[in-house]
């Protein structure tokens, strides 16, 4: 039977999240679908987590071993092992709601011309009652402010779902690309086709330590790599941008006081390079967490299924 769907999921040491994330998938409505785990060598007990999960379920599901090659490698590796009509991928310590692959599934069916599917996603952080919700509904507007960092991601690596025959062969991530190979990949996704916006939650996104995004060099390097890689500068000067995040990172990292007095100071010189920047991300996030508050009680009753 042709399979429909493959998820690829990269794993690296989530022996705390990795089975929550199986069941995520397993409790699916849609069923047509395979799963292959990549172990981009966890040192921790995933593995075992893993093989005993995935032990007598069929072989609906793999488990593949490689030595650590980073993210992308492994999606990389789960791609060329996958034999679904789509694919989709899911991070290790993210969830999906039971019915996020039917409603991809379905939008991606009856829109030929489209070439992913995306969804609104849940940013939830276990110390913070509080979630925020990203929604974007126009490809052109998300693209600019995921370039420029005034804006959220799409997601992709956990929340698309992509038509294979859009790259075939060439589908792959970026491996030069350590926090950035999903916008990378959307860039390049947008050129082929067009890119369908959901308007139900796909994703619940966890935040934990120790993510890529926050690293302010690795952050930097992939957006010079991907400035250049798709001749972005003649459009936007986004040098500019870049370097107000990264300033707003080491404020932040430096301690509340410290960043409270950069915003301070900030606010006062409305002139400074840098306010435009920290308008921006507040408005973002302003906007995130009223619609979580909002729809405070929807998400709470959907991230329930998952338990």
């Amino acid at each position: 039977m042709t399979i429909d769907i493959s998820i690829v999921i990269p794993l690296y040491n989530k022996e705390e999240y990795i089975e929550r994330v199986l069941k995520s998938i397993e409790n699916q409505t849609f069923k047509n679908w395979e799963c292959i785990i990549v172990d981009d060598g966890s040192t921790d007990e995933s593995a075992d987590i893993v093989k005993e999960y995935i032990l007598n379920r069929g072989n609906q599901w793999r488990y593949f071993y490689q030595e650590n090659m980073g993210q992308a490698s492994a999606r990389n590796v789960g791609i060329g092992l996958s034999e679904g009509r789509y694919i989709a991928f899911l991070d290790a310590d993210d969830l999906w709601p039971n019915n996020k692959l039917a409603l991809q599934f379905s939008a991606l069916e009856v829109n030929p011309s489209c070439v992913v599917a995306l969804s609104p996603f849940v940013i939830f952080d276990p110390n913070s009652r509080i979630p925020r919700l990203v929604k974007h509904t126009n490809s052109e507007k998300m693209l600019k402010g995921w370039l420029s960092m005034r804006g959220f991601g799409g997601g992709i690596e956990s929340v698309g779902l992509i038509r294979r025959s859009a790259f075939g062969t060439q589908l792959r991530f970026d491996e030069s690309l350590t926090t950035s190979s999903g916008l990378d990949l959307t860039l390049r996704l947008a050129e082929q086709g067009e890119i369908a916006f959901l308007r139900d939650i796909g994703l619940f996104y966890r935040i934990s330590e120790g993510q890529w995004h926050s690293n302010s060099v690795e952050l930097e390097r992939n957006l010079k790599i991907i400035r250049f890689k798709h001749q972005i500068e003649s459009r936007e000067p986004l040098d500019k941008y870049h370097l107000a995040y990264k300033y707003w990172l080491g404020k932040k990292s430096a301690g509340l006081r410290t960043f409270l007095a950069a915003i301070c100071r900030s606010v006062f010189f409305k002139g400074d390079k840098h306010f435009h920047m920290i308008f921006c991300l507040t408005i973002r996030n302003l906007k995130a967490k009223t619609l979580g508050i909002l729809n405070y009680r929807y998400i709470t009753n959907l991230m329930s299924g998952n338990n």
